[in-house]
């Protein structure tokens, strides 16, 4: 058991990094994060919280501060894209604490932040703004962080700081995200401009080909987040997100299910935003001394199985678990990514896999209709099972 309280420094105020900073302030250490942004954007997609992801919200007392903004869909579904039939169904309200032992929620990435932040806040943990990292060095068992304007030493250095993390260059070198081929479509629909017989409390996934489409509600129910998803051979664009124009989208998915028709016509073009996904192969080696990676810095995963926000929120709770098990900070460092490689991976894998599953046509989507329903299932328990606290 570590003997001290450690100093930690987490580099990146995303949704990980601010979960590591309360798990790690729980076990009595002394998180401080840098964040290289003056001001924490609201910008986002909505989230699906997983039950293995509200059970780590749960227990750092979170979920108080979110529920009046989540959302409890009735089920989980796949339908088709011109029909709308349903092709497998999971019930989730009526089930999920009995069958994975904590709900599954809906929520704005902003909803989420702002609740996180709101316990950062009254736990007292510092947010250094401004504080770009631009060199990172270890020198008599210090872990050291540079900025444009000083140096700061702690006990470990944690690289929360995203896909085009810089704590990941500076440990393993230059290493450039790949464009799957697939860009995201995201826009948030008041649920007032959607007909009342398109408005269900399930969270639904269009299956066509080359393409899906994904819609939940958020916000206490009160905006319908949407997230499309389509092959497109580049990316150019080096930025994060671009506007996008909903004529494109419109179009995209023209001979689509009226349900989707109806939902792009109340899209207002303003709050239309794309964005290339990248990824990268599952890492051999996270840590290295008294640095490690957390979140997307270390393993960055399509959506396709909506567990990117989830295994960050894991990889918290169990790094500061890990730290506070060894007094020694690289044999704990080591023990959390040991902890964690094989699960991020495996939805790593899982999330590419479900790139191809979902956007297959003719002959092979009739095929992946039928075994849908089971499909489902065994997806939904390998990840939304697993209890992070215990590790």
């Amino acid at each position: 058991m570590i003997s001290k309280p450690l100093e930690i420094s987490i580099v990146g105020a995303g949704i990980g990094g601010l979960v590591a900073a309360l798990a790690l302030k729980k076990r009595g250490h002394k998180p401080t994060i840098y964040e290289k942004t003056e001001s924490l954007s609201e910008l986002g997609a909505g989230i699906q919280l997983s039950p293995n992801a509200n059970k780590v919200l749960e227990y750092l007392g979170v979920m108080k501060e979110l529920q009046a903004d989540v959302y409890e869909p009735e089920a989980f579904q796949f339908v088709h894209y011109r029909t709308g039939k349903v092709l497998a169904q999971r019930a989730l309200k009526n089930s999920s604490v009995k069958i994975y032992g904590s709900p599954n929620y809906d929520v704005h990435r902003a909803d989420l932040q702002k609740a996180l932040l709101k316990i950062i806040n009254k736990e007292e943990i510092q947010i250094e703004k401004n504080s770009e990292i631009i060199d990172l060095y270890e020198e008599a068992n210090v872990a050291f962080i540079k900025t444009k304007e000083r140096v700061i030493g702690s006990d470990a250095v944690i690289g929360a700081d995203g896909i085009h993390s810089v704590v990941r260059k500076k440990l393993w070198g230059e290493d450039q995200a790949r464009y799957t081929g697939n860009v995201a479509w995201r826009m948030l629909v008041p649920i007032e401009a959607i007909s009342s017989k398109f408005i269900q409390q399930n969270t639904k996934v269009w299956l066509g080909p080359k393409k899906h489409f994904v819609q939940y509600l958020v916000k206490g129910g009160n905006f319908l987040n949407c997230v499309c998803l389509v092959e497109q051979n580049d990316w150019t664009n080096e930025d994060w997100f671009e506007k996008g124009d909903i004529s494109e989208l419109k179009h995209i998915f023209s001979d689509w299910h009226p349900e989707i028709q109806e939902i792009l016509e109340s899209t207002k073009a303003g709050s239309l935003f794309k964005w290339g996904l990248h990824d990268r192969a599952p890492m051999n080696k996270w840590s290295k001394g008294r640095f490690s990676l957390l979140g997307d810095a270390a393993h960055p995963m399509l959506p396709f199985v909506a567990q990117g926000a989830a295994m960050a929120i894991e990889d918290g709770i169990v790094l500061a678990s890990s730290l506070s098990s060894f007094d020694n900070v690289e044999l704990g460092l080591n023990d959390y990514e040991n902890k964690r490689k094989y699960r991020t991976a495996k939805a790593q894998r899982t999330a590419s896999r479900n790139a191809t599953i979902f956007h297959l046509s003719d002959f092979f989507a009739i095929f992946r209709n039928l075994v849908m329903k089971f499909f489902i299932k065994k997806i939904m328990d390998s990840f939304y099972k697993y209890d992070a606290i215990s590790k």
